[in-house]
């Protein structure tokens, strides 16, 4: 497996992933609202602020894909379109693309690490607490998620 910074080239492939996630929670790809960031793919993610990620096969198959969002909070990071191809879940890849994410927060002086997700997403949530992430009352931006968890 490889992680590597996400180009314009990989953009239909990473929709297809989060489509399929998406799916399979019982949730719909908004392109005019949750998903908004991912039709200005260039604009939001290849600058020097945001890191898209993606994780893939030595055959080039995308097996798992995650985006850090610096807030206007100067302090403050957002993780956000974490998925795992279903293929590959319970290898540990969500764990190893999480740690990245953490990683470069931490480089960037995060004094705080946010993410947003559902109450479906049971096994992402188990991941983010055994990380330090703790819910907070916060109500998520996504109009999909009922749960902001920071770190």
């Amino acid at each position: 497996m490889n992680i590597r910074s996400a180009t314009l080239q990989d953009k239909e492939k990473i929709i297809e992933l989060v489509k399929t996630g998406l799916k399979e929670f019982g949730f719909e790809y908004s392109s005019t609202t949750s998903e908004l960031d991912l039709e200005d793919f260039a604009e939001v993610y290849l600058n020097i602020e945001n890191t898209f990620l993606i994780m893939e096969t030595s055959q080039g198959k995308l097996a798992a894909t995650g985006a850090l969002l610096k807030e206007r909070n100067h302090d403050s990071y957002k993780i956000q379109k974490m998925y795992v191809s279903k293929m590959y879940r319970g290898l540990g890849y969500g764990k190893l693309m999480l740690e990245q994410f953490i990683q470069l927060a931490k480089s960037n002086k995060a004094q705080i690490i946010l993410l947003e997700t559902s109450n479906h997403m049971k096994t992402a949530i188990g991941l983010y607490k055994s990380y330090g992430f703790k819910e907070t009352c916060v109500i998520p931006k996504s109009p999909r998620y009922n749960i902001t968890m920071t770190k």
